[in-house]
């Protein structure tokens, strides 16, 4: 009697068995028909009518076949554990039962032991999804819709069952199959595997952003499979093998909502498109191809589809995601995010119980990982699918007091801030870092997958931990990928783009451009970029010595911040003072000294010195007697040599011209250094005439 030869083939590429493509080749001479694994240790099964038994002395039964170095290993299941075959017909499903799996080593197993105990069958170094190799035998008609086949048990337990024992609320009112509702053995798609519903014809919105190297076309291949129940268009009981639509309680579509996608898919993550070394190359923080998970499968055209992170007859981690998305494992099967490891929102522990938003599943910050901030599916954001429509509003559900330990929403109510709520959706991560197009959002100046936690100390440091891995522009203009220094990230607006900050004071030599004012090259500057050049700054407190350096954010920061005394967070984004400045800096003229007033200038040089007249013999006179603002002589960022001579702006030295004015008969207003200590002013300064009047004796 004729029997059928089964023969599974090594695959030449040795990939995971559980990577698995699958296609249905058609009978030829009506001898065989072939059903492709695309992947695998076992890449093909060949289906064959022969005259001959198997095996002598055993009943026919199912050949599995390995290749190994020196030839062809061919084990034989024989007897009552094998299907017989006779009379077998490949263009009809077989209604024979088997109780036995057998795994890749040939050895069978129960199928009711299989189903309950384990959810993968391993031997030696394979492992098959049973769920897999159920499936695989039941299109290929080798088990019958009556076998209790491990896949279609897991199916049958959750809502992708729509039959009358469905769990969900929307379910058959009288339909007892359960695979019906998308598979049938024949007349079908003709599209794998074996589809049994009308495919969309709906032109889709699809996912578009400035950082996406992919190009995503419309869906495709399993994709448009899944789009035939989830973009809403196609009634669930609409299937091809039934000629009336099958009658459903609960509704007849999936409701709206976040499995419900509609035909917009451009706030849905990106499908059907190829996944490529070459894709990988360009993106920098995509894995290649082969370092992918086996459970994140491409198609066999290797295009990522929806299929790839969602198996449809398992819902073993929610969502029926092939891998666990708890502390971001499916995100990253992908997705290698530069800074992520050891970052703090991968590592924080923070509990969840101030989540505003509601979308949080997990009960940390670092368990709900990339899901903290972004949503593969109607996400509000769509452009870098975020959860909120606004950039900010994704970091303030966290950092407002109720979450994060820093607190920065309260901070934006303060005088001065740098408010990203007064812009929209218009932070670019790859528009230039000296964009004209000038906005404060929180990822202008922090990578929220490179942040990672402050060290208590004073040291000095170039760059915060806070803003690691964002973008800048150098000292000498150039853009840089990674800023190095604080300076360079703040330099974004206040360099080159030449911002104008309401209220600022206007001087003799006047830009608003830092960059060009803290130039070394300078007769002086703050020591920001580099060592101030002048050696007479002896009022300077006894932990900043000559030499030392200082960061934008010693002066511009929180009033409330640790460097100011306080326990609130650290950091330019909100303070009770003008110009977002850490501590009080009075600039109006005829003010009373005392500590408070000039509280800025103070932090770095002593008061005493100051009023002792250590540096300059009339400071306690022109502060105190003429009660003067340090400002109105004194510019606190640097001259440019753009607009200043050395000798002219040396000491900071920068008038107000709104305090001071030329000296009328000549038209001058200048300062000129006479040495250490020493110099002369030309100037009308409250009603008095100095011209060429000078102070110290000079060296």
């Amino acid at each position: 009697m004729p029997v059928m030869r089964r023969a599974i083939s090594p695959s030449p590429r040795g990939l995971p068995w559980i990577r698995t493509g699958m296609s249905m080749w058609s009978t030829r001479a009506s001898k065989t028909s072939r059903f492709s694994i695309n992947r695998g240790p076992y890449s093909f099964i060949s289906v064959t009518k022969e005259p001959a038994p198997v095996n002598s002395g055993s009943p026919a039964g199912f050949l599995l076949t390995r290749r190994r170095e020196s030839g062809s290993v061919t084990r034989t299941i024989g007897g009552s554990r094998s299907l017989p075959m006779s009379g077998y017909d490949p263009k009809k499903p077989t209604r024979q039962m088997t109780g036995k799996c057998i795994d890749p080593e040939g050895t069978p197993m129960n199928v009711r032991s299989c189903k309950t105990q384990t959810s993968v069958m391993t031997r030696g170094r394979y492992q098959w999804r049973c769920s897999l190799l159920h499936r695989l035998m039941f299109f290929m008609g080798i088990l019958s819709t009556a076998c209790p086949a491990v896949g279609q048990d897991r199916v049958s337990q959750t809502v992708h069952n729509l039959s009358v024992s469905g769990p969900g609320r929307i379910r058959a009112a009288s339909e007892t199959q359960v695979c019906v509702f998308c598979h049938a053995p024949h007349n079908t798609q003709g599209v794998r595997p074996l589809w049994n519903r009308q495919l969309p014809t709906t032109a889709y919105d699809i996912y578009t952003s400035t950082t996406l190297d992919a190009n995503p076309g419309q869906p495709t291949g399993a994709s448009k499979l899944c789009l035939s129940c989830h973009d809403g268009t196609i009634a669930l009981g609409s299937v091809l093998s039934r000629a009336d639509r099958i009658r459903m309680v609960g509704g007849d579509y999936i409701p709206a909502g976040l499995t419900n996608l509609g035909t917009d898919l451009s706030d849905d993550h990106p499908i059907s498109f190829p996944y490529t070394s070459g894709l990988a190359a360009a993106d920098q923080q995509l894995l290649v191809p082969s370092a992918l998970p086996p459970e994140i499968r491409l198609d066999a055209n290797s295009e990522l589809q929806c299929t790839s992170c969602h198996d449809p007859h398992r819902n073993v981690y929610g969502d029926f995601l092939v891998k666990p998305d708890r502390f971001g494992e499916l995100c990253r099967a992908c997705h290698a995010m530069t800074g992520w490891p050891g970052s703090s929102h991968e590592a924080a522990g923070t509990p969840v119980s101030g989540n505003p938003s509601g979308s949080w599943p997990y009960a940390t910050v670092a368990e709900n990982a990339c899901r903290s901030c972004h949503r593969p599916h109607t996400a509000g954001g769509h452009q870098r699918l975020l959860i909120q429509e606004a950039e900010e509003e994704n970091c303030l559900d966290c950092h407002n007091g109720l979450v994060a330990r820093t607190d920065i929403l309260s901070l934006l109510n303060k005088q001065s801030a740098h408010d990203p709520r007064n812009y929209l959706n218009i932070h670019d991560p790859v528009e230039a870092a000296a964009s004209p197009n000038v906005h404060v959002e929180c990822t202008d100046c922090h990578n929220p997958h490179a942040v990672t936690t402050p060290t208590p100390g004073t040291a000095y440091r170039p760059i915060g931990a806070t803003m690691q891995n964002v973008r800048g522009v150098t000292q000498g203009g150039g853009e840089t990928a990674v800023a190095q220094h604080e300076y360079e990230v703040c330099y974004r607006c206040h360099g080159d783009t030449a911002v104008s900050i309401p209220g600022r004071i206007v001087r003799l030599s006047d830009t608003p451009n830092l960059r060009l004012r803290f130039s070394p090259t300078n007769p002086s500057f703050h020591p920001v970029v580099a060592s101030s050049p002048s050696s007479d700054t002896v009022s300077l407190i006894p932990d900043l010595p000559s030499g030392s350096l200082i960061r934008c954010t010693d002066c511009h920061n929180n009033d409330a911040g640790p460097r100011a005394g306080g326990s609130g967070p650290d950091g330019p984004h909100g303070s009770a003072y003008a110009f977002l400045l850490e501590r009080n800096y009075t600039v109006t003229d005829d003010t009373s000294e005392s500590a408070f007033e000039y509280a800025l200038c103070y932090k770095c040089h002593e008061r005493t010195s100051i009023l002792s007249d250590e540096s300059f013999k009339e400071h306690k006179k022109h502060i105190v007697g003429e009660r003067a603002p340090c400002s109105a002589c004194h510019d606190p960022h640097g001259v440019s040599t753009v607009a200043g001579s050395t000798s002219d702006h040396t000491h900071l030295i920068n008038f107000d011209i709104t305090i001071v004015r030329p000296e009328p008969q000549s038209g001058i207003l200048e300062f000129r250094d006479l040495g250490r200590f020493a110099g002369s002013c030309t100037l009308v300064c409250h009603g008095k005439r100095h011209r060429d009047q000078r102070y110290g004796q000079g060296h």
